[in-house]
């Protein structure tokens, strides 16, 4: 391996952690405008705050939505851009990204959702708005991109080692004889839900962080994790166990979302893949033992521990 300095360093094993870098928009460097990955990240956004009451969210992602929310319990004018038509709907789909929204809407942030930005509005180098696809110009002080990541894998780029949606490895998170990766710029197979995944999850960088270390030193142990993440969001916890595919079937196991607490199940090819909780750490907790063994969807109605209403 050869360094940027023109050291050369060998190694008999290797993990790649690199991690992930965020994404931008052009003009991204003007001043006031900031992504949110490392702490001095947050120390920056942190002390521009004051100076900017209004405050634009490029991004309603689980990121983007948890900025919001930080920003709002501080008396700002808060913003969020998103494309899609709700918040959140990669992670946990329509139905979810909806009470996601109105949670937002209920706390007084303002969400234009289903509009891209176009570009970054600046004048004398500094950040003054934001230009949406349907033509209105947003004011803002302060511009945060959450606009999700990238692989940190150009570096690798004639490696010979397999880079899609970063670092392709095996079930033991092997990229190529003796060379492992781990993190967020880890693409393994996951046996226990059959399907390639990378994650960027705290959680998961610290649990697969161990597993390729014990597989480069010959435990031989698949890393096949029930994946697990959680977000805090106003007065609100989302717990999630599992995946949660585009498609997937969801029904609300537990309490209502009109008393603002409740558990969710997902399921897909016939299987609970994945469950939700919403204020209800107990339960979601209990609940992922679902997830765990790849419990029959339509035997969910028949368990007498979950009541079940299929969500429209």
């Amino acid at each position: 391996m050869r360094l940027d300095n023109r050291e050369t360093i060998g190694f008999d094993a290797l993990i790649i952690a690199t991690g992930v870098a965020p994404r931008r928009l052009p003009d991204s460097d003007l001043a006031g405008v900031h992504v949110l990955r490392t702490l001095d990240d947050a120390l920056h956004l942190r002390a521009a705050l004051p100076t900017g009451p209004r405050v634009v969210v490029v991004g309603a992602g689980l990121l983007g939505t948890e900025v919001a929310a930080a920003t709002r319990t501080m008396n700002l004018k808060v913003t969020v851009v998103e494309p899609e038509p709700v918040p959140v709907r990669r992670p946990f789909g329509d139905r979810i990204g909806a009470l996601v929204g109105e949670l937002h809407r209920d706390h007084g942030t303002r969400l234009r959702c289903g509009i891209p930005v176009r570009r970054l509005r600046g004048a004398a180098g500094r950040v003054t708005g934001a230009d949406l696809g349907d033509g209105t110009t947003l004011p803002a002080d302060v511009v945060v991109l959450a606009l999700g990541s990238a692989p940190a894998t150009r570096w690798l780029t004639g490696s010979g080692l397999r880079l899609g949606d970063g670092v392709e490895c095996d079930a033991l998170c092997q990229a190529a004889p003796g060379i492992y990766a781990a993190g967020d710029i880890a693409s393994w197979h996951n046996q226990r839900f059959c399907t390639r995944m990378r994650l960027e999850h705290r959680m998961n960088a610290t649990e697969q962080a161990m597993a390729a270390a014990g597989n480069l030193l010959g435990d031989a142990e698949p890393f096949a994790p029930v994946p697990y993440f959680w977000t805090d969001q106003y007065d609100t916890r989302i717990q999630a166990y599992g995946i949660f595919p585009p498609d997937a079937d969801v029904r609300i196991v537990h309490g209502d979302p009109v008393d603002g607490y409740f558990a969710a199940a997902y399921g897909h090819h016939g299987r609970v893949v994945g469950v939700l909780g919403w204020n209800t750490p107990r339960r979601v907790r209990t609940s992922r033992r679902l997830v765990a063994e790849r419990a029959s969807w339509t035997a969910l109605t028949d368990t007498p521990a979950l009541r079940s209403a299929t969500v429209n």
